[in-house]
């Protein structure tokens, strides 16, 4: 089963500030700027959606349920 979660690399905001509030250089190369910008784009693992799709057991969505 999917489920959706917080994209960890952004933290649910979609832009990525993992860099001292600049954007990483995979980010970076993946919205087509320098590796040297200072911009703040998109983050490339969620697609700038804030949230990624994560496999979860079954087995543990009953007990997170309960």
């Amino acid at each position: 089963m999917r489920k959706m979660a917080d994209c960890e690399h952004c933290g649910g905001q979609g832009t990525c500030t993992q860099s001292g509030g600049r954007s990483c250089i995979d980010c970076l190369r993946a919205s087509g700027q320098g590796r040297r910008s200072h911009a703040a784009v998109r983050c490339s693992f969620c697609g700038g959606r804030g949230f990624v799709m994560v496999e979860v057991d079954e087995d543990e969505e009953t007990e997170d349920e309960e």
